[in-house]
């Protein structure tokens, strides 16, 4: 959602989820900025990009110092305080929770940018290296100094297909030995579905609690843990393939490893799988049409 609000020489902009085209548009026409106005067309773009993702940038899923975030449960939803030369107050309404300061905004920055000097838009490019911050009272950061280059000569197209089928299975085993109980269960599921032929595109195996968010880097972990989710899933372009597997979890309950729970939820389903594929597509091969329908 994103509201424009009049405030004599500035605009008000607010998101909820929203993204950083549906905030630079009110910014375009309520101050006439050119097509061509790279340093404006910048500002807006990272003006969208701190408030698109809602409550991230007022202390949402915000690192630092998240212990002493006040009130997430009525977090409030960030507010960028547009002027016409494009600098701009990141803010949120008085009586909220949560919090806005240099450090949160920061986080949001980072979120998704990928190059800092070249945040590719349809409208421009946003140089990230020259965003400058200060403090402007209590919830207000002001942002200004943003530089811009001209837009690139495409578009994006995001495309989505079909791509098979997968399915996600997961078994708890608890202390004593719970990582090593995973990980037999692994290997006995494993070598259950080798006997019976099936051959899938992808079989992804993780232990939660042990190595499943830090992957490798997690290096061993200690040998009391209280308990590890075995979570494996599978995909194929075989649907069949798919849901064979899904038989296969509940047997390992009461013919694998002992210590084992986590099966309430029943057998896990197959689902299609809708793939996404990023593509680039010339400027010109596109032509922006507005149609009015009345009811």
């Amino acid at each position: 959602m994103v509201e424009a609000l009049n405030r004599g020489a500035r605009i008000v902009v607010t998101g909820r989820a929203t993204d950083t085209g549906l905030t630079l548009a009110p910014m375009i026409h309520e101050f006439g900025w050119a097509a061509d106005d790279w340093n404006r067309l910048a500002a807006g773009t990272i003006a969208g990009h701190i408030i698109e993702c809602g409550a991230q940038a007022s202390g949402g899923n915000c690192q630092y110092n998240w212990r002493n975030i006040p009130d997430l449960a009525d977090v409030g939803f960030p507010i960028a305080e547009a002027a016409p030369d494009g600098t701009f107050v990141i803010t949120k309404h008085e009586g909220t929770g949560g919090c806005i300061n240099i450090q949160s905004i920061k986080e949001q920055l980072v979120y998704e940018m990928g190059d800092p000097r070249e945040y590719i838009t349809p409208d421009c490019i946003a140089d990230f290296t020259t965003v400058c911050l200060e403090d402007a009272g209590c919830n207000r950061v002001r942002v200004f100094g943003v530089e811009g280059r001209p837009a690139t000569e495409f578009l994006k197209v995001s495309i989505s297909y079909s791509a098979g089928f997968k399915a996600v299975g997961t078994l708890v085993y608890s202390w004593p030995d719970a990582y090593e109980k995973a990980q037999m269960a692994d290997k006995i599921l494993r070598a259950r579905l080798d006997r019976l032929g099936l051959r899938f595109d992808q079989v992804l195996t993780e232990f939660v609690g042990a190595n499943a968010t830090h992957g490798a880097l997690a290096g061993e972990p200690p040998p009391d843990l209280p308990e590890v989710q075995l979570r494996i899933g599978v995909r194929s372009e075989v649907r069949g393939a798919v849901e064979r597997f899904t038989k296969e979890i509940a047997p390992l309950i009461l013919t694998g490893p002992p210590g084992v729970t986590g099966f309430a939820g029943g057998r896990p389903k197959a689902e299609e799988i809708v793939a996404y594929w990023p593509a680039l597509i010339p400027k010109e091969e596109i032509k922006p049409q507005v149609g009015v329908i009345e009811a």
